[in-house]
């Protein structure tokens, strides 16, 4: 009797979760009718396997796909394959969140961003660069909640190129190495050691659980750009180092 009770109870959730996950994603958009810092220009499919296409200024336009897997669901977890594309940003990965636990975890993420969006948001610091920056087969796990990253492995890589930035009423110019960009986490803070493809360490990045992140540049990098530095200083001496609230 039991295991009938438990068979017919597991019937109810599963039936109910395969209604819940065929809805047409159009008709849960207006009901929910979020408000986004993005134009949302299409809504189609259904919550199983949808498609979103939007527009931000920054972006041109993005068109985002994500297939749901059924038996998680079943547990209160979601488990799906996103994908998201555009003329600047292509990226992939398995993302599975919890709504009980608040944990995110995002697997196999690659990601694609151009030099030319890149350039989009320095522009207003008068910096431009050339080259790509790439992401493969790296994964991330945070919990919402907590806003603690628990764990993150993966080499984020800047293919190198030539890089203007101001010096006062003038432009400078450098050709810069390829930079890597290794990503760790320590007792819930996110990391990103930069070094040159050799491994020699020029900067460093990190995102704390209270919201403050902030960037250490060592003198190497002053040197790669080619720039003179007052002070005697060895390579790994950092010579820049600021700190602000990002949330």
């Amino acid at each position: 009797m039991a295991k009938h009770r438990r068979l017919i109870i597991v019937s109810i959730l599963a039936y109910i979760v395969f209604l819940l996950a065929m809805l047409p994603l159009n008709l849960v958009y207006q009901w929910v009718n979020p408000k986004l810092p993005v134009q949302v220009v299409s809504v189609s499919g259904t919550l199983w396997d949808a498609e979103v296409v939007a527009k931000h200024k920054l972006t041109g336009q993005v068109r985002i796909n994500w297939q749901l897997s059924a038996l998680p669901l079943l547990w209160g977890s979601a488990q799906t394959q996103l994908k998201i594309d555009s003329a600047g940003v292509q990226a992939s990965a398995v993302v599975t969140a919890s709504a009980l636990t608040g944990d995110v975890d995002a697997q196999g993420v690659n990601a694609y961003v151009a030099a030319g969006l890149i350039n989009q948001a320095l522009r207003a610091n008068r910096v431009s660069m050339q080259g790509d920056v790439e992401l493969s087969n790296a994964s991330l796990g945070l919990n919402i909640f907590e806003r603690q990253t628990h764990h993150a492995q993966g080499n984020l890589v800047w293919v190198g190129g030539n890089v203007s930035y101001p010096k006062g009423r003038k432009t400078k110019n450098a050709s810069l190495p390829m930079l890597v960009a290794k990503l760790t986490t320590d007792n819930g803070e996110l990391k990103a050691d930069v070094t040159t493809a050799e491994g020699l360490a020029v900067a460093k990045a990190y995102v704390k659980p209270d919201g403050w992140g902030g960037v250490s540049v060592m003198k190497r990098m002053i040197d790669l750009v080619g720039e003179p530095w007052p002070n005697k200083a060895s390579p790994d001496s950092t010579i820049f180092d600021v700190s602000e609230r990002l949330f």
